[in-house]
């Protein structure tokens, strides 16, 4: 019996040597394609795994370090400025991890995140085991009270008083008056919904920090006056705090110092200063 091949030259010999001719052609081709769908793939697995900055950044974090839409997604402020001015630098994309403030530390400790910014050694438990960029800059911290109430000047002036400050954060001056019921605390999400609670008289006095307030002010109108005196205490330093077990920690370090030595921080925040008064400023009478 005579095979199909067999007969195939016999009966078909142009086709057959087409066949022939376009063999090689085709093993080529199904070569290309092999290498293509390899290099595909490597391309896939290196994506994968090239560096992530990744970046948390608390949405109860204050305007206009942090802007958050109405959905939770981070939009713009300082914070995601600043970082992304960073990854840039590192040619490297940021993934934002919007993490409560009370986790930001254990955060960064664990190596969940490489970077957190806006921090200060003095507001976490575990300075030590974190590495500190800075300062970057001094904000000032402000009482905030209705115009028609008693000027503040030292902390047994807000004694028993409801004192508006922000879920999740740290008030080194007050945890202590805190602690002992010498002060209510009253937590709220954003620094606008406290202002807003102290003008309905639902607040004694709100804690806030000198930008942030400026920033409010300058978009919203309360029905009330309000003042603001400085707090008594030296204004704090403000920094960035790195993981130690990030594999991006130098690189980080050396990028946050070029972006302090070319005053492009100070040009940062510089954008966000008001246009208009935030408030009252009262000066204190002499403790």
């Amino acid at each position: 019996m005579t095979s199909v091949n067999g007969i195939f030259p016999q009966v078909y010999p142009c086709l057959y040597r087409e066949q022939q001719q376009s063999f090689p052609v085709l093993l080529v081709l199904a070569c290309l394609c092999l290498m293509t769908g390899a290099s595909a793939q490597t391309s896939a697995t290196a994506a994968a795994t090239a560096p992530v900055l990744r970046a948390v950044v608390s949405e109860t974090n204050p305007v206009p370090y942090a802007m958050f839409s109405p959905e939770g997604k981070l939009m713009g402020g300082i914070s995601k400025s600043l970082i992304d001015k960073i990854g840039q630098l590192n040619q490297m994309p940021v993934l934002y991890l919007d993490v409560p403030r009370a986790r930001v530390e254990g955060w960064l400790i664990s190596n969940q995140a490489d970077v957190g910014c806006f921090l200060s050694p003095d507001w976490v438990s575990r300075p030590q085991d974190l590495a500190w960029v800075g300062p970057l800059f001094h904000s000032s911290q402000l009482v905030v009270r209705r115009s028609d109430s008693k000027p503040v000047a030292q902390l047994s002036d807000m004694y028993h008083q409801r004192i508006g400050t922000i879920r999740g954060f740290v008030y080194p001056e007050l945890e202590q008056a805190f602690a002992e019921r010498l002060l209510i605390r009253d937590d709220a999400h954003s620094l606008e919904s406290n202002l807003t609670r102290l003008a309905q008289g639902r607040l004694d006095a709100v804690m806030a920090v000198d930008l942030s307030l400026g920033y409010v002010m300058s978009k919203r109108k309360f029905e009330v006056a309000l003042s603001f005196d400085p707090l008594w205490t030296k204004p704090p330093a403000i920094f960035c705090a790195i993981s130690l077990d990030s594999p991006l920690r130098p690189a980080l370090l050396q990028s946050f110092e070029q972006l302090q030595q070319s005053g492009y921080i100070q040009q940062l925040l510089q954008q966000y200063q008001p246009t208009m008064p935030a408030a009252t400023a009262e000066t204190p009478a002499a403790n």
